[in-house]
């Protein structure tokens, strides 16, 4: 007895909690979904002007508007704010409304009906309108139109006389229906209690098929039994997901006529106009809403301007602009272009044959001629001497013979033990001539200047 008592308390308390959610989902919708915000940018014909539309959310109330492009605030033109809809823009509405189930018949021949006028009452010559039914299948009663008499006209037939529910099915029907009508903004509304028996589809399918195509759904619950509450959830979250609005309008006027305009739930927002001026290239824009609490809000793109310079202005412009690295490339340039030169001068120098200056003959009857090139040759008994000359009276590094810039060539002892001689006199530098002898311990050399 208890347990049964406990159980059903339970399911009290379960559908008191749904039910107070369903009831307070105005207040939920109220709070900005900045999810649903968008903007878009194009320049009109002429190329003069730039057009953004955007669009947010039905929850956000927007206090005042902001531009800046390329990071740079750029003020409004007194002209250049229009809330939607802008010349040539379009709202395109469908009604669609559940007419499953006989006992519904008080909330669809009676509720929907008043509900539908009572909107459509309120309708602007840029809104088209259209009326469908659903219960297994979808069937339009209205096409959309700008024609609302027509759509109250067949409000008036409506009758609860289905039997099977297919509510997603027949959601995306009425989707697919809306996204084939030529209209600037699109909006469902949606009149049922939220029940369903889909086996193929689901939410899921619904949400990303209205946002695919751009479509905001408003949802009016209307519950016949407390029970079935549970089932609202089904309209709010189709409508939620959207970034539209959902109300419970069992037993309430409709709150979307509060200020007399139930379809602003897909025509919030406007268009911004500026003009092109001296923009060019790629540039992002920025357009930030500041709602009521003072939050902004920041919706971004990108457009490219057009460039209406010469070849020539355009050169000019990209050196002013990117003078710094032209400079350093330009160096870079003329330090690889010399470093090019003196390699190559090098190679040259390498390549070609060294021009002796002069020869050393050795004069013991052998004739050996040690022929001078470089400008210093070091003269010893040891093996990394220019000129080796083995001979125990020759110290490892003797003597070595300059030859200066001037021409003019000179032999240096390099602190030998045994000396150095030119023509018989010892020296320890020498300017050296034609023909002169030069001893270095036994070996005797004759110079010879070319």
């Amino acid at each position: 007895m208890l347990k049964n008592v406990v159980k059903y308390f339970g399911k009290a308390i379960t559908l008191a909690v749904l039910f107070l959610n369903c009831s307070g989902a105005a207040v939920a919708a109220s709070e900005p979904d900045r999810r649903a915000s968008s903007i878009r940018c194009a320049i009109e014909k002429t190329g003069q002007t730039v057009e953004c539309d955007y669009r947010h959310a039905a929850s956000l109330e927007v206090k005042d508007v902001s531009l800046s492009v390329a990071n740079v605030l750029l003020q409004i033109p007194s002209k250049g704010y229009i809330a939607y809809p802008a010349p040539q823009q379009s709202t395109a509405l469908l009604f669609l409304v559940d007419v499953s189930d006989p006992k519904r018949k008080n909330t669809v021949e009676k509720k929907n009906v008043a509900a539908i006028k009572e909107m459509l009452a309120t309708t602007q010559p840029h809104q088209k309108v259209g009326l469908a039914v659903f219960d297994s299948d979808l069937r339009v009663l209205a096409p959309i139109s700008s024609d609302a008499i027509a759509v109250i006209s067949a409000a008036s037939t409506l009758k609860a006389s289905g039997a099977v529910t297919e509510f997603y099915k027949n959601i995306l029907a009425a989707i697919a229906i809306l996204q084939k009508t030529d209209a600037s903004r699109k909006g469902l509304i949606i009149m049922s209690d939220g029940k369903d028996e889909d086996r193929a589809y689901g939410r899921e399918d619904v949400v990303k098929a209205a946002r695919d195509a751009d479509i905001v759904i408003l949802g009016l619950g209307y519950l016949e039994r407390p029970q079935d509450t549970p089932a609202l959830e089904n309209i709010k979250r189709l409508a939620l997901e959207t970034h539209g609005l959902y109300f419970d309008a069992t037993a309430q006027a409709l709150p979307v006529m509060k200020d007399g305009k139930p379809f602003s739930f897909v025509e919030k927002g406007g268009r911004v106009s500026f003009d092109v001026g001296q923009k060019r290239g790629k540039q992002s824009i920025a357009l930030v809403l500041r709602s009521n609490d003072g939050k902004p809000l920041a919706l971004n793109t990108e457009i490219v301007f057009p460039d209406r310079r010469t070849r020539n202005e355009q050169a000019i412009d990209l050196g002013k602009k990117y003078w710094k690295e032209l400079l350093a490339g330009l160096l870079v340039f003329i330090g690889v272009v010399v470093a090019l030169l003196l390699y190559r001068r090098r190679r040259r120098l390498a390549a070609k044959p060294a021009v002796p200056y002069a020869s050393l003959s050795e004069m013991d009857g052998s004739g050996t001629q040690h022929v001078l090139t470089k400008t210093a040759v070091r003269v010893g008994r040891s093996a990394d001497n220019d000129i080796c000359l083995a001979n125990e009276t020759i110290s490892h590094h003797h003597a070595e013979i300059h030859r200066r810039r001037a021409g003019d060539v000179h032999i240096v002892d390099l602190a030998s033990a045994n000396g150095v001689y030119v023509n018989d006199t010892k020296v320890t530098r020498h300017e050296l001539s034609d023909g002169d002898v030069i001893e270095l311990g036994e070996v005797r050399l004759r110079f010879t200047a070319n």
